[in-house]
């Protein structure tokens, strides 16, 4: 499915580029005139389609690298325990055999049980006995152990022996089937392996889903710039440019959004952290978000007190957090409304809170708040968005050892809490992450109080 998605991304970007390309030639030319927009934004198309469809290739050969490793984390289960001395005799069993392969009591004690093991794993046996008997640290050896009568014919089998020291001239052996654990090992694997092939699919529908409706948009109406061409009005071309822009700009952020949850959890997100002024990475922040503010008719207040101390903290990240939660913030409130960002610091954190007057959400939306692909508010709310936002907040927030906190109220607004340590993450011996946690949601008839 990646592969025929990134053929599919690839066709569009020849049409894209191909189509714009022809727009400029003809401007160029005389043969037609007004069409530089169309065709630069049908090249930046082009590019953004060549971008997805190198990431869907990568993605594609890193799928036939893949291979799920699931060790099993269960203690295997001991057969037997053997006490021994330096020479190897057993001198009794804390833990019977209690029939397993055909062994019992009395086939064990003295030398019966060193005789029993194969004659070219006994060295391995003594040399584990002495070290952890000298030394009092445990040592692990895997032999083989013949089983059942000892008139039959020889069969053996495939233990492990983990030596530990009890006293200064004995030490006891567990003695753990290894075909049994990897038994255990393997059923484990299964189960992992159907979770992370569960979690692939589930990823693949979500991405095929917001891939579609923007790469119809790009394809039907770039087919109509360039199969109508001079019959359409100037308006109306402009119009199938923003529509395809927009189209693009929601592509290219679907892309970065996965590129940066990416690289987090692949642990190649490098923080550089240094100390930063918050009142100069805040207003950079405010004044991104002006313009679109100003055109949703939503008020942004500044809420810093005058004197804070430095943060140390990756400056990219840091203005991408903010971003994403003005963005949301911005959003989620309706015209008229306002939203605020103000900070302050105790205990050695410095806690951001974006607060807005927007129409809040469910207790049950609040929890899902920061999963990748998770949209709350209505139909226009998420059309507007990718669900990206707040998972590479989250994420951001996790890498830097601090907290994500949400808490909403339905009709009156919601408030998100960003806590990043003074120090920075190499200051901080563990965070735990703290859950959001949703408020309840108020009556209408307290609403005004809330």
């Amino acid at each position: 499915m990646i592969e025929r998605a990134g053929t599919g991304l690839l066709g569009l970007a020849l049409l894209s580029a191909g189509s714009g390309t022809v727009l400029l030639l003809a401007e160029a030319s005389g043969l037609s005139q007004g069409a530089v927009p169309e065709g630069g934004w049908l090249l930046a198309c082009g590019l953004v389609a060549a971008g997805l469809c190198v990431v869907s290739r990568g993605l594609a050969q890193s799928a036939r690298r893949m291979v799920l490793v699931a060790p099993s984390d269960a203690r295997p289960k001991v057969k037997f325990k053997s006490f021994h001395i330096r020479s190897g005799e057993a001198m009794s069993l804390p833990q019977p055999p209690q029939g397993f392969a055909g062994l019992n009591a009395a086939d064990l004690l003295g030398h019966r049980l060193f005789e029993r093991i194969q004659v070219a794993d006994r060295p391995a046996f003594l040399s584990a006995l002495a070290a952890t008997i000298t030394e009092g640290r445990s040592h692990l050896v895997e032999l083989r152990l013949r089983c059942g009568p000892l008139d039959e014919a020889p069969r053996f089998h495939r233990m492990e022996a983990r030596v530990v020291a009890s006293s200064a001239q004995t030490a006891v052996v567990e003695w753990i089937d290894i075909a049994e654990r990897a038994a255990e090992g393997e059923m484990d694997a299964r189960v992992r392996a159907e979770a992370a092939s569960d979690a692939k699919s589930q990823f693949l529908r979500t991405i095929s889903h917001e891939l579609r409706t923007p790469l119809n948009s790009i394809l039907g109406f770039s087919e109509l710039l360039t199969g109508e061409g001079g019959e359409l009005d100037p308006a109306r071309r402009a119009d199938y440019a923003r529509i395809i822009h927009e189209s693009g700009q929601h592509l290219l952020g679907l892309v970065n959004g996965i590129l940066d949850l990416s690289r987090v959890e692949a642990g190649a997100y490098d923080l550089a952290c240094e100390d930063l002024d918050l009142h100069g990475v805040v207003a950079s922040a405010l004044e991104m978000m002006a313009l679109e503010a100003d055109r949703r008719n939503v008020r942004l207040v500044n809420g810093l007190p005058e004197h804070l101390p430095p943060v140390t903290a990756d400056q990219r990240a840091l203005r991408q957090i903010l971003l994403n939660l003005l963005s949301n913030a911005v959003k989620f409130t309706p015209a008229g409304g306002r939203v605020e960002i103000d900070t302050f610091v105790v205990g050695g954190m410095v806690h951001l809170k974006v607060r807005d007057t927007g129409a809040g959400m469910r207790a049950a939306d609040v929890e899902r708040l920061g999963e990748p692909f998770f949209q709350a508010g209505d139909m226009d709310q998420r059309r507007s968005g990718i669900g990206l936002g707040l998972a590479v907040v989250r994420a951001l927030v996790e890498l830097h050892r601090g907290a994500f906190e949400v808490a909403s109220v339905l009709g009156v607004g919601t408030t998100v809490t960003v806590s990043l340590p003074l120090c920075g993450p190499a200051g901080v011996a563990a965070t735990p992450f703290r859950p959001a946690l949703p408020l309840i949601e108020a009556d209408p008839l307290d609403r005004r109080s809330a």
